[in-house]
């Protein structure tokens, strides 16, 4: 499986860094040590001098809404970074979301780590994974949407050789490549512009993955210098 990102991708974003993680994991409803994580989130951020009155305009989060407004042509107050709409529940008092172990836990690494962190499962996608430009004919299905929307040239997109996984770069991911109970080999991305930050939150997250006996395979970052990678990990689908 080759992953990459688009020349055109990096010329508009010269200092992009995008970590991946593929692993092995074993998914379950909750676990123990996730629990404990999301029950001291709201405490870490408080450390870090993060609140419901000042968290959107943290560095890590006006970045992107400025990407979002000035590049993708959408309203970041209604179309949120991944990072923003994992903050925004926690300084505001709620929990992370509930959807199992695995989806909890890179949630949870998300943000500690303050970047933007997104999971597939590797069984679901089709051939190769390419950070890009969205294209006008295609469409995209939402985690729980029931209409697709039409895509904009402008969008950068996660995508398969089949279809969007991630529109806008980490807004929302695809009903059909997401973390369920079934999933065996998943892959996470880290989107950034810090290779130091993402070397760290590639750590962090391995370590976690370990924590809850999930196997890390490979890891691996993407920049400017080395665009592209071919994973070795080989598996048998389904």
């Amino acid at each position: 499986m080759l992953i990459s990102i688009e020349n055109d991708i990096i010329m508009r974003y010269p200092k992009v860094e995008i970590g991946y993680l593929i692993a092995h994991v074993s998914v379950r409803k909750n676990d123990p040590i996730v629990e404990n994580l999301k029950h001291d989130l709201g405490e870490y951020l408080q450390s870090q001098g993060l609140n419901a009155t000042n968290f959107v305009t943290h560095p890590s989060i006006a970045l992107w809404r400025t990407i979002y407004e000035e590049h993708f042509h959408v309203k970041a107050k209604t179309y949120r970074s991944s990072i923003e709409a994992l903050l925004r529940r926690v300084v505001t008092g709620k929990e992370v979301w509930n959807i199992c172990n695995v989806v909890d836990l890179y949630n949870c690494c998300s943000i500690l780590s303050l970047l933007p962190m997104g999971g597939y499962d590797l069984n679901k996608v089709s051939g190769n994974i390419k950070i890009r430009y969205a294209k006008v004919t295609e469409t995209f299905l939402g985690l729980g949407e029931r209409q697709k929307i039409e895509t904009k040239s402008n969008h950068v997109v996660y995508a398969d050789d089949e279809r969007i996984m991630c529109w806008l770069w980490n807004h929302k991911d695809s009903a059909e490549t997401c973390i369920d109970e079934d999933s065996k080999h998943v892959v996470f991305f880290i989107d950034s512009f810090e290779r130091e930050k993402v070397q760290t939150a590639l750590n962090m997250l391995t370590e976690h993955l370990e924590s809850i006996q999930c196997i890390p395979l490979e890891t691996g970052i993407l920049n400017q210098a080395f665009p592209q990678k071919h994973s070795n990990i080989n598996f048998r689908r389904g």
